[in-house]
C-alpha cells in the first residue's frame, strides 16, 4: 500500500507542476480562457476514452504491470511537452498525457484488492491525500521553474515532471506487490476455477448505479471549473503571476492532503460515505458564498478557495469506495477505472463551459455552476440517506 501511494504522489507531482503554467503559456502563444480551458480538457477526454480501458486491462493482466505502462506513457508524454512550441504541440501532448491517466483508477482498483469495506474509504482517502499532496507541492515547484529565464516557460518543468513519471514507474515495476492475482486466486478457491471475468456492463445494473456514476460527472464538473477558472480569474481579478497562483494552488493541494489523510476515514467510520457527502457539500457551498460575498482581496481567495475544493475533494472518495462497495470484487478495475472516465468526462465539460462563462459573461460566473454543482451533490446524498434508511427499517 505504500508503494502504491507514494507512486501516485511522485506521478501527481510531476502533473501538478504543469498546472500553474499551462493557462499562461496558452496566452504567451496567442490563445484566450476559452482556449487554455480546451487545452485543458483535451487531457480529460483522452482520459475519458483510454480509462475503462486500462481499469479493464489491468482486471486481465494485473495491476503492477498495467500501472507501469501508465507511468512509461506519462513520461514521454512530458518529454513532448518539455519541447513543445506552439498551441498545437501542447494539445498533442496533454492528449497523450490523458490517455496515460489510467494510473488512477489502477490504483484506486489495487487498494480496492488490499482492503475491506470496513477500510476502503480510508485507503481511498489516502489514494486523494497523495493527490493533494502532489497538487500542493507540484504547481508550487512548477510556478518556480515556469519562471526561469523571465518569462513562462514549459522546458524544464516538463522534463522535471517526466523525471517524476519515470520515478514513479520505476518504483512501481521494481517494489509494487502484485494485487488482482491474489485476489482472483481468493475467489477460485470459492467458485469455479475457470471463472470468466463478468462482461464490464455488469457494474452499470446494480440499483442506482447509473445515479452513483452520475455523481463524479457532477463533482468533476464543480472541481475542473476551479482547477481551469481559478489563474485567469487571480489574474484578471488580483493581478496575480503565475508563481502567486502556484501558491495558492499549494495551499489547497495542502489543505486537501490533511483532509484526505486525516478527515476522510474518520468522516467515513463515524457517519458513513453518503452524510460525509452531505458535510463536503455544505463545505463546498459555504466556500462559494464567501467568495461572493467577501472583498476582493487576497484573504478572501486564500480562505474561500481551500474551502471550496475541500469540500470538493470528500466527494471522491466517498464515490469510490460506495463503487467498490457496490460492485463484483472481480471486476473492481472496471468498475473504478469507469467512474475514473466519467470523472474524466465532467473534466472536459467543466473547463470548456467555465471559460465560456468567464469569457462571456465575468470572472466570477463560472462559480455559479460550481455551486450548483455542490446543491446537486447535496440533493443526492440527501436522497441515498432517506433511500438507506428505508431499507434498514
Amino acid at each position: 500500500m505504500p508503494v502504491i501511494i507514494f507512486a501516485v504522489f511522485i506521478d501527481l507531482l510531476g502533473f501538478g507542476i504543469i498546472i500553474p503554467i499551462l493557462p499562461f503559456l496558452t496566452l504567451q502563444y496567442g490563445g484566450d480562457a476559452l482556449v487554455g480551458a480546451a487545452l485543458m480538457s483535451i487531457y480529460s477526454l483522452t482520459t475519458f476514452l483510454a480509462g475503462p480501458l486500462w481499469g479493464r486491462l489491468s482486471d486481465r493482466i494485473g495491476r503492477r504491470p498495467a500501472l507501469a505502462a501508465t507511468f512509461f506513457g506519462s513520461t514521454i508524454a512530458y518529454i513532448m511537452l518539455a519541447f513543445s512550441d506552439s498551441l498545437a504541440m501542447l494539445f498533442v501532448a496533454r492528449a497523450m498525457s490523458g490517455m496515460m491517466a489510467g494510473n488512477v483508477g489502477i490504483a484506486m482498483a489495487a487498494m480496492s484488492d488490499l482492503t475491506d469495506e470496513s477500510n476502503r474509504g480510508r485507503a481511498m482517502g489516502l489514494i486523494g491525500a497523495a493527490f493533494g499532496l502532489g497538487f500542493a507541492f507540484g504547481p508550487f515547484i512548477g510556478g518556480l521553474l515556469g519562471s526561469v529565464g523571465g518569462e513562462p516557460n514549459v522546458f524544464i518543468p516538463g522534463l522535471a515532471a517526466a523525471g517524476f513519471s519515470f520515478t514513479a514507474m520505476f518504483l512501481t515495476a521494481r517494489f509494487m506487490p502484485e494485487t488482482s492475482k491474489k485476489k482472483q486466486a481468493s475467489f477460485n478457491e470459492e467458485g469455479p476455477a475457470a471463472a470468466p471475468l463478468p462482461h464490464w456492463t455488469t457494474v452499470l445494473r446494480a440499483p442506482g448505479a447509473l445515479a452513483l456514476y452520475a455523481m463524479f460527472f457532477i463533482a468533476a464538473v464543480g472541481q475542473s471549473i476551479c482547477f481551469a477558472i481559478t489563474p485567469f480569474w487571480a489574474n484578471t481579478t488580483l493581478g496575480w503571476s503565475q508563481s502567486q497562483v502556484g501558491f495558492l494552488l499549494a495551499g489547497v493541494g495542502l489543505c486537501v492532503a490533511a483532509i484526505q489523510s486525516m478527515a476522510v476515514g474518520p468522516l467515513f467510520r463515524i457517519f458513513g460515505e453518503v452524510k460525509s457527502l452531505l458535510l463536503g457539500a455544505a463545505t463546498q457551498l459555504a466556500g462559494l458564498a464567501l467568495l461572493f460575498a467577501g472583498p476582493v482581496h487576497m484573504a478572501t481567495a486564500i480562505i474561500a478557495f481551500p474551502m471550496v475544493m475541500s469540500g470538493l475533494t470528500i466527494s471522491f472518495p466517498a464515490l469510490n469506495s460506495l463503487v467498490s462497495q457496490r460492485s463484483d470484487r472481480r471486476i473492481q478495475g472496471t468498475a473504478l477505472g469507469l467512474s475514473s472516465g466519467v470523472s474524466a468526462l465532467g473534466r472536459v465539460f467543466g473547463p470548456i463551459s467555465g471559460g465560456f462563462i468567464f469569457e462571456g459573461f465575468s470572472a466570477y460566473t463560472p462559480y455559479l455552476a460550481v455551486a450548483m454543482t455542490g446543491a446537486i451533490i447535496f440533493g443526492w446524498a440527501m436522497h441515498e440517506t432517506r433511500r438507506v434508511a428505508r431499507l434498514t427499517i
